[in-house]
């Protein structure tokens, strides 16, 4: 199965010395000095790359570059993927840190990190998009129009990364009873217009959705970001097992 989420447009200038695009990642973003830093994906298709592939974005600011796979084809591209899961390389049975942080690798699976995720819907408004794939080809998707995640907490972490979701979208996924135990789920978000968002946040998901989880350790506590067809939509800490 396959969940996407794509991120916001923000171009940041560089305050100090130049972080380029690394070797490996996206060909093109090599060639251009570092003038603007992308937030997401929506800026790095604004800048001229919309090739899918692995970019750097600077949700943190100019100094920390983060790896990201960017979908840019899926209806009209700029999808920021901040869930990847295809082949099991990649053990999503972590702890509060590694959720919160990120882990995995771009080019691979990965999830970007409830830290990451707070700091890109705290600057743009976002829609958020999860598409899921079983190996025999069946796809689905379930889409919301707004997304973020803490949106009004002084401290998103002790808000347990509380994920708010509003204007669902079926493409299919909400009719699944429960995900499908083997296929690709990636979870991507995209800007849903070019404005900063509002400092009142949204409010949370109450309509059917679809299943989203990013993944829930059976023996340690970890963050999920889920959404099932009961309506729940929780980032916080869970010991049950997917």
């Amino acid at each position: 199965m396959k969940a996407l989420l794509a991120l916001p447009l923000l171009l940041l200038l560089c305050t100090g010395p130049c972080v380029p695009q690394l070797l490996g990642i996206r060909g093109d973003a090599l060639e251009r000095s570092c003038l603007q830093q992308p937030l997401d994906c929506d800026d790095i298709y604004a800048q001229g790359y919309q090739a899918d592939g692995v970019y750097l974005i600077y949700p943190s600011g100019p100094s920390v570059p983060v790896p990201v796979f960017c979908d840019m084809t899926t209806e009209g591209g700029k999808w920021t993927v901040f869930q990847k899961r295809f082949n099991g390389s990649v053990s999503f049975f972590r702890g509060w840190n590694d959720y919160k942080l990120g882990f995995g690798r771009a080019d691979g699976e990965y999830w970007l990190g409830l830290q990451n995720l707070h700091l890109l819907t705290l600057k743009q408004k976002y829609e958020l998009r999860v598409d899921l794939e079983d190996f025999e080809n069946n796809t689905a998707f379930a889409k919301y129009a707004d997304f973020s995640i803490s949106p009004n907490a002084v401290s998103a972490e002790e808000d347990g990364y509380s994920l708010h979701v509003s204007g669902f979208e079926d493409g299919g996924a909400a009719a699944r009873s429960s995900p499908p135990s083997t296929g690709t789920r990636t979870s991507s978000c995209r800007t849903a217009r070019p404005s900063r968002r509002a400092p009142s946040g949204s409010a949370a998901a109450t309509s059917p959705t679809s299943m989203a989880s990013t993944s829930a350790a059976p023996t340690s506590p970890t963050p999920t970001a889920s959404t099932g067809p009961s309506g729940r939509a929780s980032t916080t800490p869970s010991s049950a097992p997917r």
